[in-house]
């Protein structure tokens, strides 16, 4: 495996919940201070996106289990919580590898967007061959 030195249960993690190296550096950066509520900008501002671009990627997250988001404010806001202790440990392990192999992390990540993107080419295929 070409990933040989990420553990097979974290790299399924990074497959199964991981879409984009924004959504991992969100999930890490709010992990770092778990009793503090985010706003997307705060958080945007972090990670060197804009706003616009950072909404989905906390909403993903929180679709993920990984993030919960309070909806009341005039804005929604976001604070790191896990639905459960295995996933608690996951992004812990995710958070370990990620600062020793950040490279090969990254690759994984990458890998699963190029993926993506040769099924989505390869059903456009298919439906053209169909017509």
């Amino acid at each position: 495996m070409a990933h040989s030195v990420i553990p097979q249960e974290v790299a399924r993690f990074i497959l199964d919940r991981i879409d984009s190296i924004a959504q991992l550096e969100a999930v890490l950066l709010l992990r770092q201070s778990p009793d503090t509520w985010w706003e997307g900008k705060q958080v945007a501002d972090r990670l060197y996106i804009s706003e616009e671009d950072c909404a989905p990627v906390l909403d993903g997250l929180c679709r993920q289990g990984l993030l919960v988001c309070m909806r009341e404010q005039p804005k929604p806001i976001y604070r790191y919580r896990p639905d459960t202790g295995d996933l608690r440990e996951m992004v812990d392990r995710l958070a370990y590898y990620y600062s020793k192999h950040l490279v090969p992390v990254s690759n994984l990540v990458h890998a699963k967007v190029q993926m993506r993107m040769e099924q989505f080419a390869e059903a456009f295929r298919f439906l053209s061959k169909e017509e």
